[in-house]
């Protein structure tokens, strides 16, 4: 890979124009620039697959809360970038790759359940199903939830919505977790 890819990974949004929560204008400009925005589950109507492909391409997992779209129709994706393979679920309990999620446990069989899921090792396992942003090394691997850009856990609270940008070059990558004020 001659460039670093930037990646805006999102979950938990719940997008339902005219129902629920929407983006806001700090959301779609925390996100400007970014090459592809990947998506991990109830993310809501389509519409709001439509926004955010008027900044990058988006594609993604299925989630509970999601209408059919061939973005994100998948219940598992491997993302290949450079030499780093980024593997895409939902809920990680549901997959069989995690006893708990909030916080992560993983499954005493992590990585050979990971290299079964997605084919072979993964670089990072990216899940959502919490609403809380989580960064740990487990077996093998990166773990990262993103948490929810538009309804954060505590948000009652003031709790800042997030998501995660990752920087991918060949065979590494550095993430961040964004807080979007409000």
């Amino acid at each position: 890979m001659a460039h670093p890819v930037t990646v805006a990974v999102l979950a938990d949004c719940h997008i339902h124009p005219g129902g629920g929560p929407d983006w806001t204008p700090q959301i779609l400009d925390a996100l400007a620039g970014v090459d592809l925005i990947v998506t991990l589950g109830d993310m809501g109507e389509a519409a709001g697959l439509d926004r955010l492909a008027q900044i990058a391409p988006v594609l993604g997992v299925r989630g509970q809360d999601d209408s059919d779209d061939p973005r994100t129709a998948p219940q598992v994706r491997v993302l290949q970038l450079g030499g780093t393979r980024l593997g895409c679920v939902f809920d990680p309990v549901a997959a069989g790759l995690a006893d708990s999620v909030d916080p992560f446990n993983p499954d005493y069989n992590f990585r050979p359940r990971c290299r079964e899921l997605f084919g072979a090792e993964v670089t990072a396992l990216l899940f959502a199903s919490t609403h809380v942003p989580q960064s740990g090394w487990f077996p093998g691997c990166m773990v990262l939830n993103p948490g929810s850009a538009t309804l954060p856990t505590g948000m009652e609270d003031g709790a800042p919505g997030t998501f995660i940008r990752l920087e991918v070059a060949d065979d590494r990558f550095d993430f961040q977790i964004v807080e979007i004020g409000r």
